[in-house]
């Protein structure tokens, strides 16, 4: 393999979960730029499908599908139905989760009033949806004999939030949300060291703060704490998702690579 092929992933059949979401679109631009066909999935369809009909009007081929993460049996369905539609699935980016952007119901409730409910509806999405891809996905691909997956982590599943930079913001990082990313960085490191030897390598990403029209005054302390002095632009992952996704990284196994601009640096 030369060099100037060592990202070409041409043939090669990816799945992004969380389609409809902020990063998502950026996972397919990546992928498909060097060649792979991308599946996104969602538990909004309909979102899901938005998204891909904006991505093939600028040529990228992209396909939409259904999936509940939380579901084994929703899982296998959609594993199911790539592998008859395309014959393999050899890339797997576990994007879904809950965020800023998609908060679940008491998401902003402080810790000691954090409802149960809300903690088990996060780990369910981070962490147990992730758990069912990597286990229901990773089934096909040890069959194959290759495969690559790659599960979202967070800067604060490294380190904990800076709590001070969010009182008067309206932005807030519940306890469940860093909870269940440490959990990832686990996980990926569990599978990955299992599964090493049998083709299929796993490594976790960790963004930093993506900036989303952030404004105000956790803009200006975000940027003052960070080393690079601003938030990440959410194109900043292409890279990093291409070198995990694709030979580049062939010995890379159990990493998490952190693209945070140096925030868990300092």
């Amino acid at each position: 393999m030369t060099q100037a092929n060592l990202f070409d992933i041409t043939g090669r059949i990816a799945l992004v979960t969380g389609g409809g979401g902020l990063l998502a679109a950026e996972h397919a631009i990546a992928l498909g730029s060097y060649g792979a066909t991308v599946i996104l999935a969602d538990l909004n369809l309909n979102k899901c499908k938005e998204a891909a009909g904006a991505l093939q009007e600028q040529g990228i081929g992209v396909t939409a599908k259904y999936c509940d993460v939380t579901s084994k049996e929703s899982w296998q369905q959609l594993v199911n139905e790539i592998v008859t539609e395309f014959g393999s699935i050899d890339i797997l980016i576990n994007n879904a989760g809950f965020t800023n952007q998609s908060k679940s119901a008491n998401f902003d409730n402080a810790f000691e009033d954090f409802p149960l409910d809300d903690w088990n509806t996060i780990m369910n999405v981070n962490l147990t949806g992730t758990f069912l891809g990597c286990q229901v996905t990773g089934k096909q691909m040890l069959k194959q004999g290759k495969g690559s997956i790659v599960n979202l982590a967070s800067l604060y599943g490294v380190v904990s939030p800076n709590h001070n930079i969010y009182p008067g913001t309206g932005i807030s990082q519940p306890v469940a949300y860093s909870v269940s990313k440490h959990g990832v960085v686990g996980l990926t490191k569990y599978i990955a060291t299992l599964w090493a030897s049998k083709g299929v390598r796993v490594n976790s990403l960790t963004p930093g703060g993506i900036f989303n029209g952030h404004k105000g005054l956790f803009l200006e302390r975000f940027q003052q704490l960070n080393p690079i002095g601003r938030m990440s632009d959410k194109t900043e992952l292409r890279g990093a998702v291409v070198y995990l996704a694709s030979d580049a990284s062939s010995h890379v196994v159990g990493h998490n690579l952190i693209v945070d601009g140096g925030w868990t640096a300092w």
